[in-house]
């Protein structure tokens, strides 16, 4: 037995917001048993109830790539081998709850440590009479690196964006951004060959009446030599996710609801990262308070359908 639904009731204005739910924490703290953050959790559906004041509402999570995958788990290994330095001698210092908790976004971590109140929030769930769902602790992962200096660099982690600070002075590493400055990669162009020289090669020519086979060898090396996705200045730079491309949360849908007409919306069948979502919204003028329900898919995972990342 396990609630899966989750209502939430969020304030808007004609001033654009940027609002969060954790449905980790949340089912976490209606349930009474840990979620693991690290997961991804399948929504069955998002349904917006409103029908008055014109408004737009978008919806947000990290893109279900490889490379999200691996700097999660990435993230993971090193957090657990940091924490082992210490277990490997006192094993019974490991909290009961204990949880790699990495944040969606540096936004994500301005919401939660309330940073900016009026455009960063967090939502809470609440039951029929408005009356909000109670917590327990809920501590994100903080890495704690001697870096090379004298002192120790305490720093929270999160999927998408860049780094924050500078070494030995980090507050915020984004797992994409360091799990590709990283890794080793390959030349860009494949193959590295020289195309002239390739192209008048002798027995490249052997049957060549003309320059046909010049052209056509030219064209074979230098089409599809290059990738089709983004190579720049560094390697953290080039992965969606890192600091240079798309470094925020990708949109998976809007609903637009301002008439009895469509006051009722709703979208199917996401894949939520961490399950996080960001909620931009605003209306045309005016104020409103329209309703969020976040229906989780049934699964194995206590209840819900969730898969580990790590």
């Amino acid at each position: 037995m396990v609630v899966r639904h989750l209502k939430y009731t969020i304030a808007s204005t004609n001033t654009q917001k940027f609002s969060y739910i954790n449905l980790a924490k949340d089912l976490s703290a209606i349930n009474r048993q840990l979620f693991r953050q690290a997961r991804m959790y399948k929504i069955k559906s998002i349904t917006l109830v409103d029908d008055d004041e014109a408004k737009y509402v978008q919806f947000g999570f990290a893109g279900d790539t490889w490379a999200m995958r691996n700097a999660v788990k990435r993230g993971f290994r090193r957090w657990n081998e940091m924490n082992n330095q210490v277990l490997q001698d006192q094993p019974s210092l490991k909290a009961r709850w204990n949880d790699f908790k990495p944040y969606l976004s540096s936004a994500h971590s301005g919401a939660v440590n309330n940073v900016s109140p009026t455009t960063l929030t967090m939502e809470i769930p609440e039951n029929m009479a408005g009356e909000k769902l109670k917590y327990g602790e809920w501590t994100h992962s903080i890495f704690e690196s001697p870096d090379g200096t004298s002192s120790v660099d305490g720093y929270e982690v999160g999927i998408l964006g860049n780094h924050i600070g500078s070494p030995g002075a980090f507050s915020y590493v984004g797992l994409i951004q360091s799990y590709g400055d990283a890794r080793g990669t390959v030349n860009t162009g494949t193959p590295n060959i020289d195309t002239a020289a390739a192209s008048d090669d002798p027995l490249v020519n052997l049957l060549d009446a003309g320059t046909q086979f010049d052209e056509i060898a030219e064209n074979i090396i230098g089409e599809g030599d290059n990738p089709p996705y983004y190579m720049g200045e560094g390697n953290g730079d080039d992965y969606v996710g890192g600091k240079d491309n798309m470094p925020t949360e990708l949109m998976f849908g809007e609903l637009n609801s301002s008439s009895e007409s469509d006051g009722v919306q709703r979208i199917y069948n996401i894949d939520a990262p961490l399950g996080v979502m960001r909620i931009d919204h605003s209306t045309e003028a005016g104020s409103t308070n329209f309703t969020i329900i976040v229906e989780l898919a049934e699964g194995k995972y206590k209840g819900v359908h969730s898969e580990s990342l790590v």
